[in-house]
């Protein structure tokens, strides 16, 4: 597949098997890369996600207490009879 002949051709067919197995390293190294990179945003994101949680936890009864209040119950009046007015 290389072009040349004798020691040159050997010399060619080298370089390109040298760059094709170099070639095979960082594209591993980069599908490595790419695979951690992607772990750690999850990780991350989950972190988020139960640093969230735990906080809207905390923060719920509190919030609670502080908007609910306690309902004042409206008292029975008796109504007056209106008075008759006599003619």
């Amino acid at each position: 597949m290389a072009p040349g002949q004798g020691p040159v051709k050997i010399a060619a067919a080298l370089a390109i098997a040298a760059a094709g197995l170099g070639g095979g390293f960082a594209y591993k190294k980069f599908r490595t890369y790419l695979s951690e990179k992607k772990e750690r945003k999850e990780r991350e994101k989950s972190r988020r996600r139960q640093a969230h949680a735990e906080q809207k936890a905390k923060s719920a009864p509190r919030k609670r207490s502080a908007q609910k209040r306690p309902r004042t119950r409206k008292t029975a009046k008796s109504k007056q009879k209106p008075a008759e007015s006599e003619s």
